[in-house]
């Protein structure tokens, strides 16, 4: 009997350790897998991810490349113009312009002129030859008014007039006696002098347009040739006459770089 009643108890002791036994090789199984019940923070979601381009944030990259375009294209200008150098005093030598350009005019008097650009100076002479003719030649500018027709000779041939482009101090030496005080350009006899100064840096009535201002300086200087004196602004936000001294001011004009120039 006593053999019966241990076997007994051993029995009963292993029915109820065989569920412990098997609920812990049960949690060693689901460790050594993958666990997929406790959430658990990933690598991509510690660190917020680069957000892709939607519909709506397209405008505001393209506004901002746009923006720093015209930024880029403002300080590029800002330092050309920091780059030019007008020397205040030249040698008194010259670079000759040898194009000769025809008039496309046939009607009034020919006024053959030559130009002449002082050594030192970063102005090529041709180029700047055939700007003035081609300035001159404009239906707006003394051409227009049919009493005179301009034609560019090179340095050596028969001309009325010589144009000068020199520097400030050259300038005054050429316009003596006048008083233009490195600043500003005259006609003086048969010269033209056009003072670098301005060709190449313009002044503050034409703010950055220095087409326009060439353009007046041309039509200003050689209008004294012809005989033109200066004239005043004739009334508030009316285009100012060529003749008159925009190089020191609009007085309340419009700037206007042409003899035939109209209103509207």
């Amino acid at each position: 009997m006593v053999s019966g009643i241990l076997a007994l108890g051993l029995i009963g002791l292993c029915l109820r350790t065989l569920p412990t036994a098997l609920t812990d090789s049960d949690l060693v199984s689901r460790f050594a897998g993958p666990i997929t019940g406790i959430p658990v923070a990933s690598a991509t979601s510690a660190v917020p991810a680069t957000p892709s381009p939607t519909a709506t944030a397209q405008p505001s990259t393209s506004a901002s490349s746009s923006l720093s375009q015209v930024k880029l294209l403002a300080e590029r200008k800002a330092k050309r113009l920091q780059q030019v150098e007008v020397p205040g005093s030249g040698p008194g030598t010259y670079q000759a312009a040898e194009k000769a350009v025809k008039p496309t005019s046939p009607y009034g008097d020919l006024i053959r002129f030559d130009v002449r650009v002082e050594d030192g100076l970063a102005i090529d002479p041709d180029k700047a030859a055939v700007l003035i003719q081609r300035i001159l030649d404009d239906k707006r500018s003394w051409t227009g008014t049919r009493r005179w027709r301009f034609e560019l000779a090179p340095v050596g041939e028969p001309a009325t007039l010589h144009a000068y482009i020199v520097t400030p101090e050259t300038t005054d030496r050429l316009c003596a006696p006048y008083l233009t005080r490195g600043e500003v350009s005259c006609q003086n006899g048969n010269r033209v002098v056009l003072n670098a100064k301005r060709w190449l840096l313009g002044v503050d009535s034409y703010g950055s347009d220095l087409t326009s201002y060439r353009r007046y300086l041309v039509n200003h200087e050689f209008g004294h040739a012809l005989g033109k004196r200066h004239v005043a602004c004739p009334g508030p936000g009316r285009l100012a006459p060529v003749m008159m001294q925009q190089t020191k001011g609009l007085g309340g004009c419009r700037k206007n770089p042409w003899p035939q120039a109209s209103e509207d």
